[in-house]
């Protein structure tokens, strides 16, 4: 670890340092590096269309099409207060908000009946104590007493704010993984917005279970600095799990997007296309853009959106779950040589990452490894894992098992590998018993004399 003493110091006084301004959190949400290397035209109707799906840090919106639990409310207008002069709020007192979350500041509000039905306000003040509203005067909304409406987003602004109170000092404001304190942290936090998270229950090619990122936040991350948040309840808990997989979705929106522009209208590409050697001119290019932008672009959205979707969906089914098809075997000197020969054998290979005696010096620590991302070695020796970062293999004696100690556990890591990691699945090449024997051995390592 990395991790020195000042650099401790400067964690514990990250929350003074806050409080007195020193470092103020960043606000929006940023965009990533991929993005900005679109050119403008390329890039705005991506920015716009993230702005328009997932709204902004404080102003949240409601987007159907994604499996979240945006909690809506609804509410009902008792009287209406005149707005005077050149007052742009109308002062509404509602009820039906009494049991919402207190701060619906921001939030987007659905008429459901009444003039505006169909249109949409945004919430500028919320009084909790007299259950008054205001929102925006306009032509088109003109609310009477008895029309309704919905609050959405209650539940994301709950878990945005317990977000913003627990994680965003580590993991930033857009889940990218580089809040204020991320600098002092080796492993770095996780950057979320891939949609990818190493330790779960389930199938290789599946994304991780709502429960395993509640587990999680409950058990925090041995051997790291993600913390425990036990003190939290259960609802707690379940809402910041409902945030950060919205962000993860919103990240996820993002680079399919950009991916499906970059090979054509990143800056680099683009001066490449109107170099001397490219023979193409600027307007060439930018009548392409906007022909994709007008007949191509809104499919490429729904596309996107709808696949990172389906894929949350998908993982949560009950099928997606890794459950051994036998019990574990015994935990016998036999189960464990057998697990030993695996161990060693060419048919797991182990030993290549994590030593022959498991203490994480395998050979593979010693090459240099492609980027499967960007095709080119990276500049350390070892293995890294899809973020970027040098991943040393675990040294298995140390009896700390990042994705929970329980022999489950430890078998699904086998099963599955670790997402987002060199670390392979082996479910399928290895029985369920072989599995098991793996489990057994690698568990005992902790109490060897090797």
């Amino acid at each position: 670890m990395r991790f020195g003493f000042s650099r401790l110091i400067l964690l514990l006084l990250f929350p003074l340092i806050s409080l007195t301004g020193c470092e103020q959190p960043q606000v929006d949400f940023v965009f990533s590096k991929k993005t900005n290397e679109l050119i403008p035209a390329a890039a705005k109707p991506v920015k716009e269309a993230l702005v328009r799906q997932f709204g902004n840090p404080f102003e949240l919106t409601q987007f159907e099409g994604l499996p979240t639990n945006f909690g809506d409310v609804e509410g009902t207008v008792k009287t209406v207060e005149a707005p005077s002069g050149e007052e742009k709020l109308i002062r509404l007192q509602v009820e039906g908000l009494q049991d919402a979350y207190n701060k619906l500041q921001g939030l987007p509000l659905e008429w459901t009946s009444g003039k505006g039905q169909g249109q949409i306000s945004r919430i500028k003040e919320y009084n909790y104590e007299t259950g008054t509203i205001a929102v925006e005067k306009t032509a088109e909304i003109d609310p009477q007493p008895g029309d309704t409406f919905l609050v959405e987003c209650t539940r994301l602004q709950f878990g945005r704010d317990l977000y913003n109170r627990h994680c965003m000092h580590c993991h930033g404001m857009s889940g990218e993984g580089t809040g204020p304190t991320s600098r002092y942290l080796n492993p770095p936090p996780r950057d979320f917005r891939l949609g990818i998270y190493k330790y779960t229950s389930t199938k290789p090619t599946a994304k991780a279970q709502k429960a395993d990122l509640e587990r999680t936040v409950k058990e925090g991350i041995a051997g790291t600095y993600m913390p425990s948040f036990k003190l939290l309840t259960d609802d707690e808990v379940a809402a910041i799990t409902n945030y950060v997989i919205w962000l993860s979705m919103r990240g996820e929106t993002e680079k399919k997007l950009v991916d499906e522009l970059f090979f054509d209208y990143s800056k680099e590409v683009v001066a490449e296309r109107t170099s001397e050697d490219g023979g193409e001119k600027p307007e060439e290019i930018q009548e392409e853009l906007k022909e994709y932008m007008e007949l191509d672009f809104p499919d490429t959205l729904e596309f996107a959106t709808s696949s990172v979707a389906d894929a949350w969906e998908e993982a949560n089914m009950e099928d997606a779950i890794v459950v051994p098809g036998t019990p574990r075997v015994p935990d016998t000197p036999e189960s464990r040589e057998r697990g030993r020969k695996l161990y060693l054998s060419d048919k797991t290979k182990c030993a290549t990452c994590h030593g022959p005696q498991g203490r994480g010096n395998g050979t593979a620590t010693q090459d240099f490894w492609t980027n499967p991302v960007t095709n080119k070695k990276y500049p350390n020796r070892g293995l890294h894992d899809i973020w970027g970062n040098q991943l040393p293999p675990r040294d298995l004696h140390r009896g700390i098992y990042r994705g929970g100690r329980r022999p489950i556990d430890v078998y699904r890591r086998m099963y599955s590998g670790i997402k987002g990691t060199p670390m392979p699945a082996f479910g399928g090449p290895l029985s369920d018993e072989e599995l098991w024997d793996l489990v057994n051995y690698v568990m005992s390592l902790p109490y060897s004399k090797n």
